[in-house]
């Protein structure tokens, strides 16, 4: 489906109830509009742009938590610290318990470091010393 945005500048309402309303189409969209609406009266859809409608979240970029979570859940050891079968179940565990959906949320949330920290790297950092 293709849309063109525009501008409402007058309504009217006609003697049987229909509404005419005219719309401002900017000139840079003129041979898009031409190429759509090629005929008079031919059926057309209309929904409000505003300009402070809510725009998809960014998601956020990962860093170096996002990075070392990554390769701990690719170690083999980490994943038999943790009672992973591979490195998906062992990014599903830590996400779970960080109370995350993305490792990338790890350099971002405060409270998920913290429970990362906590739950899996100082853990794993003591058990590589031994």
């Amino acid at each position: 489906m293709t849309a063109i945005s525009g501008t409402r500048r007058a309504m009217k309402e006609m003697a049987d109830g229909t509404i005419r309303v005219q719309i401002d189409i900017d000139p840079v969209f003129k041979d898009q509009f031409l190429e759509i609406f090629r005929q008079i009266d031919m059926p057309v859809a209309l929904a409000p742009l505003v300009a402070d409608f809510e725009q998809p979240k960014e998601k956020p970029k990962g860093g170096e938590l996002a990075k070392l979570a990554g390769q701990l859940c690719n170690n083999p050891s980490f994943q038999q610290m943790i009672r992973a079968n591979n490195p998906i179940d062992a990014a599903m565990i830590v996400r779970e318990e960080c109370g995350i959906e993305s490792r990338a949320e790890l350099d971002h949330d405060p409270d998920a470091a913290d429970i990362f920290h906590a739950k899996f790297r100082i853990p794993f950092l003591e058990l590589e010393v031994r």
